[in-house]
Parts: structure tokens; C-alpha cells; sequence
């Protein structure tokens, strides 16, 4: 019998991950490249996205030869894509980039969104298109499309442009309640370059022949719609019913939760349509393990056994790679910062580690705070879920019970999207349910509640003597 394989892709900030899997779950084969990002003046974060598409052709040929190893009746069926939402991709009517890509968290539109009003910020793709329009005019007079990182990598793949997927189409300010754009869409000059929008796991096209030479990917398999990596992250992390929690540990932090109904939108939380059919409210952070001052793997050993050592930590402190946050508050000029200065680096460690999981705790209070409400579970997701002494640290600090599935990766996600459309008849929760199985469980110790309710609380202080708040 030929056994189907199923293939996620995920395009994130340090590089590109790819990984087949069959419709039970099981691995069959990965492959990652590292990518490189350029920061500049004045909060600039941008990327190429032709090293997107080179990183792409490297991890498929490796992922195609590792699976022709394997077993001898494999059949690839379809793909799926996610990438970091918010990054804006402006290309010409080829779909050739007219500039850069404009990374979520870069800091430009800052201004523009402040004008723009309401819940925008610059980690919206329209915010940066705005100022792509205002700052750039010649590079905005050859754009034919607005689109993600997913997008253009599956308009690559299909050889067609000009479609996105729901869920990274949000944050241009299309809204799955009513299926329409925002007025202010239209407003500031974009109606011309919008994609089309479809919903996650759709088919969008198959894999041309002139992208099939290129990848090592046979001609025809199916490319199905993506999601944004937090969504992604979601559905690898085995969260797939209303009351059930995520929390993705990237490079930055996600927060997301699902509920049957869709909740307010306020202090930089959004809300996406999960393929299962219900809500997913949820922010982003730029805090979160990128901004990390340490080297080394999380989940080495001895790193772990020198961060608990110094657990918990009297040193309250902030993490950001560069200038500003957008959530759980608003600045253009938050930096990070140590209070007071740690003594050596095992102790600066413990204390970066219990800053992840007090920023995570206050995201989630502010989710509480507009009606959204989280069970006794939290799922995990992201490289630094595997870390036991940062995941016992988060239980303790949330005071609630920390699950992490076997593979907790969004490029696992995508994979799980791709086979519901092509294996589960579009059933997403039953896909979740079968190709997902828990690995670890951290259980809070209520003897830990009041000490870590009195340093989560000096944490709290020390960012709003700051104007953190």
C-alpha cells in the first residue's frame, strides 16, 4: 500500500523549517535552513524574500531525498505554509518583490499607525503599507500585490500571485466575522493590490513544473491555504476546543486562546478564525526566548541545572532584541532592562527565564480582562517549550498545568492543516486529536503561588515605574 505524506513549511524570523509527516502523526522527515535578517536605523527589520524561496528549494530537496530513503511507497499529497504574521511582501503583477519585506516587528510605521487610529499598530501589514505608500512612492507605483510571506511562497510555488489565507490576511485588515476589508482599507489606497482571500486548508493550486525542478517536490501535489505561525503553533500544540489555551515560545511570544464566541478587541488583542471553526483571541509580543542574552540550547542540561539553581530570581527584568513592544503594552521606546543588574551570568539566566513566564502571565490576564476565558491548561509550542525548567517555571507563575506535545513546531501545524484537508475531509479538530500526542506535563506546585504572586507583582512595578504599562 502507499502510505500518504503530508508536508508543512514554516518561514520564520531565523530560518525555514519543513517536515513530512503521515496522517497518524508520525515524522517521516525535516529539514531546516537558517535565514538571515537586517536591522537598521530607526527600527528598520527587514528580510529577502528570495532567500525565503532559496531556503525553501534547499530544505524540500533535502526533505524529498531523506523521504525516497525511507520507505518505498510514499505519496506526497499536499503542502501547507505558515509564516510570522504581519510581515508585509509588496510585489510587481509577476509576483516579483518590488523591495524588501517589511519583518512584524519592524518599528517604522509607528507614526502611520498612530494616525491610523483605533486597534492598528505597526505590526500590522497595513500600517506598513501605509507607510510604504507615504515613504516610498516609486517602490509603491510598481506594487500590483499586498501580500505575506505565505503567500508568496505559495503564489512561488503554484506559479500564480494574488491570493492570502484568512488568518494572515487579519492583520491587512480583512475581518472572517463578515468577510469584508476594513474600511480604512480603502480609505488610504490599498483596495487595488488586496489579495483574494480564501479560508486555511483550501486549495489554492498545485506545485508547478518549473517549481517542481526547483524544489525536488513532484509537479501536482496539491499547496492548500496556510496560516500565521501563532496559528500554526496553535494547532501543532494539540489545543482543539473552546477553553483550551497556547502559548507559542518562538523567537517572540504568542499568546492564543479558542472560544465559541469572538470576544473584544482591545490592547493589541486580535482575533483569528480557527480552521476548527472557532476563535482564536490572542496578541504577540516582541519580548519572548529571541531576546534572550544567553548562548547555548535552552533545553541543555547544564544550562538548566544552573537556571534552577537561581530560581526563583530577586531580579526583575524585561526582554526586547531592539526598541519598543506592542504587547502586553504599547511603546515606541521600551528597551530592556535588569533590576537590579544580575551578579553572573547563571543568575542573569534564571531571571530571563522567569521574566518569559511573568510577561506570559500578564498576556493572559489582559485576554481575562476581555472576556476570554482559560481553563487549567496551557498548551506549549515553539523551541523553548523544550526546556523542563522554564516549562515547571511557567506552571508556577501561571498556576496552571503546562502540556507540550511531542512536536510542538508550526512547520508540525502546517503539516496538520495539510493533512485535514487532504486526509480528514477538512475536519481540523479531528486531525489535531489524531496526529498529536502529549509528551510532557508540568503540574503548578501551590506551595510556589505566593512567592511567585509577590515577584510577578514586583515585575509589574518595575515596568510601570518605567512607563510599561
Amino acid at each position: 500500500m502507499t502510505t500518504p505524506v503530508f508536508i508543512g513549511i514554516d518561514v520564520g524570523t531565523g530560518g525555514v523549517r519543513s517536515v513530512a509527516v503521515t496522517s497518524s502523526g508520525e515524522v517521516l522527515g525535516s529539514a531546516r535552513r537558517p535565514l538571515a535578517s537586517v536591522r537598521g536605523a530607526n527600527g528598520a527589520h527587514e528580510q529577502s524574500p528570495q532567500e525565503w524561496w532559496a531556503a525553501l528549494c534547499s530544505i524540500t530537496h533535502q526533505l524529498a531525498a531523506e523521504l525516497k530513503r525511507g520507505r518505498a511507497r510514499l505519496s506526497i499529497e499536499s503542502l501547507a505554509l505558515c509564516s510570522t504574521s504581519g510581515t508585509l511582501v509588496a510585489t510587481a503583477a509577476d509576483g516579483a518583490p518590488v523591495r524588501a519585506a517589511i519583518l512584524y516587528d519592524d518599528s517604522r510605521p509607528v507614526v502611520v499607525a498612530e494616525r491610523l487610529g483605533g486597534n492598528w499598530s505597526a505590526a500590522h501589514s497595513f500600517a506598513k503599507a501605509v507607510w510604504l505608500r507615504q515613504e516610498e512612492p516609486t517602490a509603491w507605483r510598481r506594487t500590483r500585490y499586498l501580500l505575506h510571506p505565505a503567500d508568496w511562497l505559495s503564489g512561488k510555488l503554484a506559479g500564480a500571485f494574488g491570493f492570502s489565507d484568512s488568518a494572515n490576511a487579519l492583520k491587512l485588515g480583512y475581518d472572517a466575522a463578515t468577510a469584508s476589508w476594513h474600511p480604512a482599507v480603502f480609505e488610504w489606497g490599498c483596495s487595488g493590490l488586496l489579495p483574494s482571500v480564501v479560508e486555511p486548508g483550501s486549495q489554492i493550486g498545485c506545485v508547478a513544473a518549473r517549481s517542481a525542478a526547483e524544489t525536488g517536490l513532484p509537479a501536482g501535489i496539491k499547496i492548500l491555504a496556510g496560516l500565521t505561525d501563532g496559528m500554526a503553533s496553535l494547532v501543532a500544540s494539540g489545543a482543539h476546543a473552546p477553553g483550551n489555551a497556547n502559548t507559542t515560545l518562538g523567537t517572540t511570544m504568542v499568546w492564543k486562546a479558542l472560544t465559541a464566541d469572538k470576544p473584544v478587541e482591545v490592547h493589541g488583542i486580535y482575533c483569528h478564525r480557527h480552521p476548527a471553526g472557532y476563535w482564536a483571541p490572542g496578541a504577540a509580543s516582541n519580548s519572548g526566548p529571541g531576546a534572550m542574552r544567553t548562548t547555548g540550547n535552552l533545553a541543555d542540561a547544564e544550562i538548566q541545572r544552573l537556571a534552577q539553581a537561581h530560581l526563583p530570581s530577586g531580579v526583575s527584568c524585561y526582554l526586547l532584541s531592539g526598541v519598543g513592544e506592542r504587547f502586553p503594552f504599547r511603546s515606541s521606546s521600551a528597551r530592556t532592562f535588569f533590576e537590579p543588574e544580575p551578579r553572573e551570568p547563571a543568575h542573569s539566566f534564571a531571571a530571563q527565564l522567569q521574566s518569559l513566564a511573568c510577561v506570559e502571565r500578564w498576556g493572559y490576564e489582559l485576554l481575562e480582562a476581555c472576556g476570554v476565558a482559560r481553563g487549567e491548561i496551557v498548551y506549549s509550542a515553539g523551541g523553548a517549550a523544550e526546556s523542563p525548567v522554564l516549562a515547571q517555571l511557567r506552571a508556577d507563575v501561571l498556576q496552571r498545568r503546562i502540556l507540550k506535545t511531542c512536536h510542538p513546531y508550526a512547520a508540525f501545524g502546517s503539516a496538520v492543516l495539510a493533512a485535514a484537508g487532504g486526509w480528514y475531509g477538512g475536519d481540523v479538530a479531528e486531525a489535531i486529536r489524531s496526529m498529536t500526542s502529549i509528551a510532557e506535563a508540568h503540574d503548578p506546585d501551590p506551595r510556589a503561588a505566593a512567592q511567585y504572586d509577590e515577584i510577578y507583582h514586583r515585575f509589574r512595578e518595575a515596568c510601570s515605574r518605567r512607563g510599561y504599562c
